[in-house]
């Protein structure tokens, strides 16, 4: 194993934590943009639907 001090495990440990988040942010950033996106859609196209059977009524 790596000989190093206690400095740089707790350097290490900071970086990998601050990638972790990185990481995960980014993720849960994606899926919230999707789930907007999929929302917004889905009420356009709702919208739409209900102009389609005013108009035809």
């Amino acid at each position: 194993m790596i000989d190093l001090d206690q400095e740089t495990w707790i350097y290490l440990a900071i970086i990998a934590a601050f990638l972790a988040y990185f990481l995960w942010n980014s993720r849960r950033t994606k899926r919230l943009k999707k789930e907007r996106k999929n929302r917004n859609f889905r009420r356009r196209y709702l919208e739409r639907k209900q102009e389609r059977k005013s108009d035809s009524a």
